[in-house]
């Protein structure tokens, strides 16, 4: 019986241990595969990541310019063109006061070449705040006479719309008036700057001096606005306007004056 129940109990104790080597063979099948498929699932995620990176694109904007070159202005007046070559002064007033439409008016209407034939002197500068966008020129001459008047010689307007098709008030940004002024010219070279600002200045106006572009510029202000009066012999320079503009902006105007003879169109 004994050696009965050893048989009988061989087989019941060898299933367990076959059992055991099974799920032994199982586990490590399973945790060969496993290591495989997350081994390549590593591969797959990293270079997935990969595929997708971009990169960042940055853009420049340069900002607008707050001046503009003189000679991409429109000069109104040009379209009267230019003298005849060596024509006298009353030549070119004649020619000017003969086409105007008011015969009462001092200010007639002249093209830049004639400003220069007339008056070889005037300077203008080379450079105007962006926002305008035409010019009128005049020389002026005294009442019922025929001859250059002495205050004011020569008048420029600003504009920043077509001339004229607004009020001053809206549509001209400034004026510049050139005066033959020689004792103001001398007072401003040898005198004291408080001597020039009684000369040019009311008791109510704030007046000082200050160098731009190695010019003295004396700056009155009052409750009309801001003018910068200058002296380059034979004329005293009256810059009236641009009172929406930064100062800095107005001194970079002022610096770059230069001859206007300089600045003619091509074939003036």
């Amino acid at each position: 019986m004994l050696h009965r129940a050893e048989r009988a109990d061989g087989p019941l104790r060898a299933r367990p241990t076959r059992r055991a080597l099974i799920w032994a063979s199982v586990a490590l099948l399973v945790a060969a595969c496993s290591d495989q498929m997350f081994a390549d699932l590593g591969g797959r995620s990293s270079n997935w990541i990969g595929e997708v990176a971009t990169t960042a694109t940055t853009t420049t904007t340069t900002p607008p310019s707050p001046v503009r070159p003189t000679e991409s202005l429109v000069w109104v007046n040009d379209e009267f063109g230019a003298p005849p070559e060596g024509a006298e002064v009353a030549e070119v007033l004649a020619e000017a006061f003969g086409r105007a439409e008011d015969n009462n008016s001092r200010f007639l209407q002249a093209s830049r070449a004639e400003i220069a034939t007339a008056v070889p002197e005037v300077q203008f500068p080379s450079v105007v705040p962006a926002a305008v966008s035409h010019i009128t020129s005049q020389l002026v001459i005294e009442i019922r006479e025929l001859s250059l008047s002495s205050d004011p010689t020569v008048a420029f307007g600003f504009w920043s719309v077509e001339p004229y098709t607004r009020s001053r008030s809206v549509g001209q940004e400034a004026v510049l008036n050139l005066s033959r002024d020689p004792e103001g010219v001398e007072v401003a070279a040898q005198g004291e700057p408080e001597d020039v600002c009684l000369r040019i200045a009311s008791p109510d106006t704030l007046c000082g001096v200050e160098p731009i572009g190695g010019t003295q510029v004396w700056r009155l202000e009052d409750a009309e606005g801001l003018a910068h009066v200058w002296y380059i012999d034979p004329f005293r320079y009256e810059f009236d306007g641009f009172d929406d503009q930064a100062e800095e902006l107005i001194h970079e105007v002022i610096a770059s004056f230069r001859p206007l003879s300089e600045m003619l169109p091509a074939g003036g």
